[in-house]
C-alpha cells in the first residue's frame, strides 16, 4: 500500500526548554510540535509526579453512584459488577469487585459470554442475576446504551448505575446514575478515560470516603492493562494512570499476571506498553473470544499459585487458538478478494463468511492496514449476522453505519471500530449503502495513507542509547505515537530471511558508508521489495527476547530515493518514482497527480 510521506518540519525549540530536556534534540523537538513549550509543561509530561490530576468528582454522575454504592454496602445489598469481555471490560470488572470486596460489599460480577450473549445487558442474563438477589447492578465499560434493560430492572425494584466510556446514544437510559467522559468537554482531562479508568475514579472515591485514599494504588496495574489494550487517547488522566500503572505492573504481586508474564516470555523489569500490546494483551482478549471472560476475575485475583499457573496455561493455549484461526480467516479474506476483485470497488471493504466472531474484528485491521479503507467483517454462522468493523483516519464508522441502520439489528461502536447484528438477506444492500456513506466522509478519491516521519539519522546513529532517550517520551500510543525514523539512500545487501511461516522477514541494509544493519519486517510482503536505492521509515524498538537486549529496528515502510535530474536555465519541480504498478486501482493514485 502507497504511503504520503510526511516529513516533520523544522521548529524553533526555547533554549530553557532545549536545556531542561537535553538528550537527543528529538526529544525537545517532538515536545514543541505536541504542544509542549515550556519547561513546566515538558516536567508534567514526562514526570507524573509533577502532574496535578484531576479529581474524581470531576466526572458528572460520580458523587451520586457513589452515594448510592455506598448505600448497598452500608444495607447489605446485594451488588452485581457487570462487565464485559474485552480487556478493559475485565479489567474494569476486576477493579470494582476487589474494590467492593475491599469495603465489605456482598458483590457478585457478570461478564457476558461472547459466543451467545454478546456485548452488554441482555434481558434473560438480568433475569437470572436478579432472579440470584441483585439489589443493585453496577455497569463498567457497558451499559450506556442499555435502555431496555435499565427500564426492565427498574420494574424488580433495581437500581442501575452505568461507568462507561462509549459514546453517547441520542437519549440516555432512566439510570439511577450515569459516568462518562463523554458527558465532559472534550478537552477536559478526564476525557479519554477507557472503561477501567472511569472504574477506578468511583473506586478511588469510595476509598476516599472510607479514609483509606491510598488503597486504590492497588489496582494500578489493571489500570494499565485496559488503558493499553483498549488503544485510550493518552492524554491528560490517561497518560498520567499509564504512566503510574506501568511502574506498578513491573512490580505487581498477582500470581496470574506474573505467571502470565514468564509464559510470554516478558521481562517484568523492563515490561512497557508493548509488553501489553503484543504480549498481555492478546492473551487476555484471546479469553473473551473464544471462551468465558467471567474467569479472569480469578486469573487477576487468585492467591493459589497452582490455579494461577493453570489459568495462565489456558490464556496462553487460548491465545495459539486465537492466531490460528486470524490466519484462516484472513486467508479465507483474501481468497474471497480474490475470487470477487469487485468488491475492492467499494470505498467500504465488505465480506462475509462462516467466520468465528471472536477473531473477525483483529482481521478486520490486518485488512485496513492492507487496503488502507473501512473493512467491514460479517460472521454469518448463525441466523443473524454478527460483525466487526475497523476504520481509517477521517471516517467516523460508527456514523456510516448509523445511516443503515433499518437494514440492521442494532449496532455500537466508536470513530475507529464498531460492531453491529444483520440478517443475512441484508448484506447487499448494507455493502452499497456504507459504502456510499463511507464515501460521503471521505470525498470520492480514495485517500492515501500518511506516513509521519519524525527526522532523518544516520544508520550509524541508531543504538539502544537512542532507544532509551527518545523512550523519555513514552509511553506510547494514541494521541502520542511513538516515533517513526527515516533514514536515506539505502540499498539491501542480502537475500531476505523470511520467519518458518513465511509471514515476517529480517533484512540487510546498508547506505554509502558500508554501514549495515538488520531490519525486520513483520507481515511482510514480498512484493513490495524495493528494486534499487530507496529511503527507509522504521521504528526503533528493544528486543528483549529470553532476557538478551539488542536494538530491534523494525521496518515500516519504504519508497524510491529522489532521482535529481540535471537542468538547464528555470529550476524544475523534484522528480520522485512511485510505483503503482501492484496497486489494485492505479489510476484512483495517479489522478492527483495529473490535476
Amino acid at each position: 500500500m502507497v504511503r504520503r510521506w510526511i516529513i516533520a518540519p523544522p521548529v524553533e525549540v526555547p533554549e530553557p526548554l532545549r536545556a531542561f530536556v537535553g538528550g537527543h534534540p528529538l526529544v525537545a523537538e517532538t515536545l514543541v510540535r505536541r504542544g509542549m513549550t515550556t519547561v513546566a509543561q515538558a516536567r508534567a509530561f514526562l514526570d507524573p509526579a509533577a502532574y496535578t490530576p484531576a479529581p474524581p468528582a470531576d466526572l458528572p454522575g460520580l458523587l451520586a453512584a457513589a452515594d448510592r454504592v455506598e448505600r448497598a454496602i452500608r444495607q447489605g445489598e446485594r451488588v452485581c459488577v457487570w462487565g464485559d469481555f474485552d480487556v478493559d471490560g475485565q479489567t474494569s470488572t476486576t477493579l470494582l469487585v476487589a474494590t467492593l470486596r475491599d469495603l465489605g460489599a456482598d458483590v457478585t460480577f457478570h461478564i457476558p459470554v461472547r459466543a451467545t450473549e454478546s456485548h452488554g445487558i441482555t434481558l434473560p442474563a438480568l433475569q437470572r442475576v436478579l432472579d440470584a438477589g441483585a439489589r443493585l447492578i453496577l455497569t463498567c465499560d457497558t451499559g450506556i446504551a442499555a435502555h431496555e434493560a435499565i427500564p426492565y430492572a427498574a420494574t424488580r425494584g433495581v437500581d442501575v448505575v452505568v461507568t462507561d466510556h462509549h459514546e453517547l446514544p441520542d437519549t440516555l437510559p432512566p439510570a439511577r446514575a450515569i459516568i462518562d467522559p463523554h458527558l465532559l468537554p472534550a478537552d477536559h482531562p478526564l476525557a479519554a478515560l477507557p472503561g477501567v479508568g472511569v472504574a477506578y475514579k468511583l473506586a478511588q472515591a469510595l476509598y476516599e470516603r472510607a479514609g483509606r485514599p491510598e488503597d486504590v494504588r492497588q489496582h494500578l496495574d489493571l489500570v494499565a492493562l485496559g488503558i493499553v489494550a483498549d488503544v485510550a487517547e493518552q492524554v491528560g488522566d490517561t497518560r498520567y494512570l499509564l504512566q503510574l500503572g506501568l511502574d506498578a505492573l513491573r512490580e505487581t504481586p498477582r500470581l496470574g499476571l506474573r505467571e502470565l508474564m514468564r509464559l510470554a516470555d516478558i521481562n517484568p523489569a523492563h515490561l512497557d506498553e508493548e509488553s501489553i500490546g503484543f504480549g498481555l494483551g492478546p492473551r487476555l482478549n484471546a479469553l473473551g473470544r473464544l471462551a468465558d471472560a467471567n474467569v479472569s476475575v480469578e486469573f487477576f485475583t487468585t492467591d493459589d499459585l497452582i490455579r494461577a499457573r493453570t489459568l495462565a496455561s489456558q490464556l496462553d493455549s487460548l491465545n495459539e487458538r486465537r492466531k490460528l484461526k486470524c490466519a484462516q480467516v484472513l486467508h479465507a479474506a483474501l481468497a474471497q478478494l480474490e475470487a470477487d476483485p469487485t468488491l475492492l470497488e467499494h470505498a467500504a471493504l465488505v465480506l462475509e463468511g462462516s467466520w468465528p466472531a471472536g477473531v473477525i474484528g483483529i482481521v478486520a485491521s490486518r485488512l485496513v492496514e492492507r487496503f488502507g479503507r473501512p473493512t467491514l467483517l460479517i460472521s454469518t454462522t448463525g441466523e443473524v449476522g454478527r460483525a466487526s468493523a475497523r476504520s481509517v483516519e477521517g471516517c467516523h464508522i460508527t456514523d456510516a453505519i448509523a445511516t443503515q441502520a433499518d437494514l440492521l439489528l442494532g449496532f455500537g461502536g466508536h470513530a475507529m471500530a464498531a460492531g453491529f447484528g444483520i440478517p443475512p438477506e441484508n448484506i447487499p444492500a448494507f455493502r452499497r449503502g456504507i459504502s456510499r456513506a463511507v464515501s460521503a466522509q471521505l470525498g470520492p478519491e480514495r485517500p492515501v495513507p500518511p506516513l509521519d516521519v519524525a527526522g532523518w539519522l544516520r544508520l550509524d546513529e541508531l543504538s539502544l542509547d537512542l532507544v532509551a532517550d527518545l523512550a523519555r517520551l513514552g509511553p506510547f500510543g494514541a494521541g502520542n505515537p511513538p516515533l517513526r525514523l527515516a533514514t536515506r539512500d539505502l540499498r539491501i545487501t542480502g537475500p531476505p530471511r523470511a520467519s518458518k511461516d513465511g509471514r515476517h522477514a529480517w533484512l540487510l541494509v546498508a547506505g554509502d558508508d558500508d554501514v549495515e544493519r538488520e531490519v525486520v519486517w513483520w507481515q511482510w510482503d514480498k512484493t513490495q521489495l524495493p528494486q534499487g536505492r530507496f529511503d527507509l521509515a522504521y521504528t526503533l524498538r528493544v528486543n528483549d527476547y529470553r532476557g538478551r537486549r539488542s536494538l530491534q529496528i523494525v521496518w515500516d515502510d519504504a519508497r524510491p530515493v529522489v532521482v535529481d535530474v540535471p537542468v538547464v536555465g528555470a529550476a524544475r519541480p523534484e522528480r520522485r518514482i512511485l510505483d503503482y504498478r501492484r496497486e489494485p486501482h492505479p489510476q484512483t493514485l495517479i489522478k492527483p497527480l495529473l490535476a
